[in-house]
């Protein structure tokens, strides 16, 4: 027998309903004050945020109604591993192995930084693939 897996859940209201997709609009919720994950997440930073979510509902989802957002719990860690720990191991990695090829030091932080920020970069360029990687579902509030 297969163990359910945790799903991340935030409260939201539907902006606009298309036949191809959802827009949901998300802000803080009260119990990200206390949440362990709030220095990595997205949702807990005091601001609303607009989701795209593709349809896959029965039609009853309507602008205006409240919505939960869900999202596997093993997904959201691949977005902290792709977002947060990625960049992280090439900083570190450069600011370790870069001062034996340049004595300068600003040489050698520029450069890390400059691979990180070429890395977000290749990030952007695939978004489309990376984002078809993750499913977000809405489940409508009674």
């Amino acid at each position: 027998m297969k163990q359910q897996e945790t799903v991340i859940r935030h409260a939201g209201k539907v902006l606009s309903v298309t036949s191809v997709q959802t827009k949901v609009e998300i802000s803080a919720q009260t119990a990200c004050a206390a949440c362990q994950a709030k220095a990595v997440c997205g949702a807990s930073s005091g601001e609303s945020r607009i989701i795209t979510v593709r349809r896959q509902d029965d039609g009853s989802v309507k602008p205006g109604d409240e919505v939960n957002v869900l999202i596997r719990q093993g997904q959201g860690f691949k977005a902290v591993f792709i977002a947060y720990l990625i960049p992280l191991f090439i900083l570190l990695v450069l600011l370790l192995t870069l001062p034996m090829f340049f004595e300068n030091e600003l040489v050698t932080g520029l450069g890390a930084i400059g691979f990180v920020a070429l890395y977000y970069l290749v990030l952007a360029q695939f978004r489309d693939r990376l984002n078809s990687g993750f499913v977000f579902t809405v489940e409508k509030i009674n």
